[in-house]
């Protein structure tokens, strides 16, 4: 088999041509495992390569033209030829055009992706697009600059932060809180639950029948309707109307106040747990059907962020999404009908869930599917048909766009020009505009994830390798891929990822051979989520890899998504307990073991909350006390050993215990520290990297 041209590592092109010595790479891998980021930006940063030296290398380990950002002046015009949401989103920045050849020059992280081209081309109204590489860093500080509006130096441009596209998705519902209307026909009870509802600072209107409210809300928007079972009126047309007017309302029924106190909603927590069920239950039915794509997880998970993106109240929205599963689900076992008449699959599902006494608001939502609105539904909107036009929406979209489609801005265009030719004809206007929304935000997603997204993926060949790149870097991972085990066991020591990915399928003996090359080689697969992706007949025979430490055994042959859910979890259970141990450093009084945060996460966490505190560090017998001013390291000492040695030597425990305590300026000892917190963390994983070297070299 034909392995493909293998593209040198940065480290290898830096060394070859003199731009760094052994030592200086040394130093940056260190810095890079302690702060994540880019290898170039650590030796930009550590002053031990310049811009241009490094734009020189990028251009020679990737074949193409580099441009030193720094040293050019990008005029405004220049700049607006790229939308700003498109430039962040993407890192990349214009900095010249040529009108003779209508040719935009853009620089970037990477000139060789065509999806990226191509989008490019499409929002730079039809200009070619000739792509540069470019340091990181340098991108960062001009798109902040220009942008941004924000100057930034370049020591400090490591990560680009960005604000959040499209604004916040529940500010229209901050601005709307404390509306009530409150529709009942009990004198008492409805004085004191008006007076209930005006105490804690909402806005009550409040009317005895269901036509009266009809006229009282006009076009205005309720957080909460709260309805007596009594009054009279159509209170079915007013919960449409309110509905039309803004679906996120939530309405509520109740025979008393009692009732309505004691009465609650599926909770969301709950209607969550259904969804994954269902998500679950469609992809356990995918695998062992050998379908390659999921039945219905994509349509499922689509329905339910549209309708949370509609707002809509738990219990419509698990409805809903139920009716999605089941619709799309339909779609593949009734696989012999003609697949251009989208009625026939819907009849078929009718048809088996009325034989079965189903929910009939689910049918009805189905029945609602593809049908034609004929400009109706606008003063009113039932929930049968709000539903049947999201599941048509997301149907429509999931048909066009398979999963192993990248969909860029002008692919989405296209897609978006349709939905709105039939908007009022197939769609609702309220629905397509927020799925419009929706996936543009996601197109043009900025993951904040950097530091937890990294993937190494070791291919034994290229088969179904594109699918599964394009997969894994649309899920807002970072991959790198490696052929050679050798280099992957050395990338992995130098790059510390987050997620590995085996791909191997050449038998389970291979299979085996290959993890016991791994781990004797220092890759730890029992500490670094690491998933084993091969054949389907492979799969059951290598279920005892999970005793040695691996997340899952994933069929290569079936479809990813399994592998993207279990991974977005991973990442998310990361940076979830990230942030729970920086919260946990800023409490005074704050304890913890070092098997859960050891020293130098403590550090990295103590540091930049600028805290004037007293670490207390017990491991065993020993005894390490280091203390803080505004986050610096200025005391160190453990028995005989101070200042930078004794805090060397904390950087070695594995176990124990630690306690934070505030102090006063005035508690401070006298320094014997002062070195940065930087190079002391470095040169500490310089000394525990060497040590557990000598001592994988001594003989057992």
């Amino acid at each position: 088999m034909t392995q493909p041209r293998r593209i040198p590592r940065l480290d290898e092109v830096l060394l070859r041509e003199r731009l760094v010595t052994e030592e200086q790479l040394a130093q940056a891998l260190q810095r890079q495992k302690l702060f994540g980021g880019r290898l170039g930006s650590q030796l930009v940063t550590l002053g031990f390569l310049n811009e241009a030296s490094l734009v020189r290398a990028l251009a020679t380990q990737m074949n193409c033209e580099g441009i030193v950002l720094s040293n050019i002046n990008i005029p405004d015009e220049i700049v607006e030829m790229i939308p700003a949401t498109v430039a962040v989103a993407r890192k990349v920045m214009p900095f010249a055009f040529d009108p003779s050849r209508n040719m935009l020059f853009i620089a970037c992280e990477d000139p060789f992706r065509d999806d990226l081209l191509k989008e490019l081309e499409f929002v730079a109204s039809g200009k070619q697009i000739k792509p540069y590489i470019a340091a990181e860093m340098a991108l960062n500080v001009a798109i902040s600059k220009h942008y941004l509006g924000k100057s930034i130096p370049i020591e400090q441009a490591e990560h680009l932060v960005v604000p959040h596209v499209g604004g916040h998705p529940h500010q229209e519902l901050r601005s709307l809180h404390g509306a009530i209307l409150l529709v009942t026909d009990d004198p008492d009870a409805g004085d004191k639950m008006q007076a209930l509802l005006e105490g804690g600072e909402y806005r009550v209107a409040r009317t005895d029948s269901a036509d009266d409210a009809i006229q009282i809300i006009g076009n205005q928007r309720f957080h909460s309707v709260l309805i007596q079972d009594t009054v009279p009126g159509d209170y079915i047309d007013l919960i449409d109307r309110l509905r039309k007017i803004s679906p996120k309302t939530r309405v509520r029924y109740y025979e008393n106040a009692a009732g309505l106190i004691l009465s609650l909603d599926a909770g969301t927590l709950e209607a969550d747990l259904v969804v994954r069920n269902l998500e679950l239950f469609t992809s356990l039915l995918s695998s062992d059907d050998g379908i390659v794509h999921n039945h219905s997880a994509r349509v499922g998970q689509y329905v339910d962020r549209l309708c949370r993106r509609l707002e809509l109240g738990d219990k419509d929205r698990l409805i809903i999404t139920n009716a999605g599963y089941l619709h799309d689900l339909a779609r593949y076992y009734y696989g012999n009908t003609n697949e251009q008449d989208h009625r026939e699959y819907i009849d078929l599902t009718v048809k088996l869930l009325n034989s079965l006494n189903y929910q009939p608001l689910v049918i009805e939502i189905l029945r609602s599917m593809y049908i034609n609105l004929r400009e109706k539904f606008t003063k009113r909107l039932p929930i049968e048909v709000l539903g049947g036009n999201i599941l048509t929406v997301v149907d429509i979209f999931c048909e066009t766009m398979r999963p192993d489609m990248i969909l860029t801005l002008d692919k989405f265009d296209t897609i978006k020009r349709k939905y709105r030719d039939l908007t009022g004809k197939l769609f609702l206007t309220e629905v397509v505009e927020a799925f419009i929304a929706m996936v543009q935000e996601e197109i043009l997603s900025i993951s904040t994830l950097e530091k937890y997204s990294q993937v190494v993926l070791l291919a034994s060949d290229n088969e179904g390798l594109h699918d599964i790149e394009i997969r894994i870097k649309s899920a807002g991972f970072r991959l790198i891929v490696e052929h050679d085990v050798n280099e992957f066991i050395e990338l992995f020591k130098r790059s510390h990822p987050d997620i590995l990915i085996i791909q191997e399928s050449s038998g389970a003996i291979a299979i085996t051979s290959l993890v016991e090359k791994l781990i004797n080689g220092g890759v730890t697969i029992d500490k670094v989520p690491t998933f084993l992706l091969t054949d389907g007949a492979l799969a059951p025979q290598m279920t005892g890899l999970l005793e040695r430490g691996f997340e899952d055994v994933i069929p290569a042959d079936d479809n990813l998504n399994i592998l993207l859910v279990k991974m977005k979890k991973i990442r998310a259970r990361i940076e979830t307990k990230a942030r729970e141990r920086e919260e946990l450093v800023q409490q005074s009084g704050a304890v913890g073991h070092l098997e859960e945060m050891n020293l130098i996460d403590l550090i990295q966490a103590l540091g930049p909350s600028r805290k004037t505190a007293r670490l207390t560090i017990n491991s065993g017998s020993e005894k390490l006390v280091i203390y803080l001013c505004q986050g610096s390291i200025t005391f160190a000492e453990s028995g005989s050993l101070h200042g930078p040695e004794a805090f060397y030597k904390g950087i070695s425990w594995s176990s124990g215990t630690w306690t934070i305590q505030t102090v006063t300026l005035d508690q401070l000892p006298p320094a014997n520290t002062f070195n940065s917190n930087e190079s002391m963390l470095m040169e500490g994983c310089r000394l525990l990297d060497e040590g557990s070297r000598t001592t994988v070299g001594q003989p057992s």
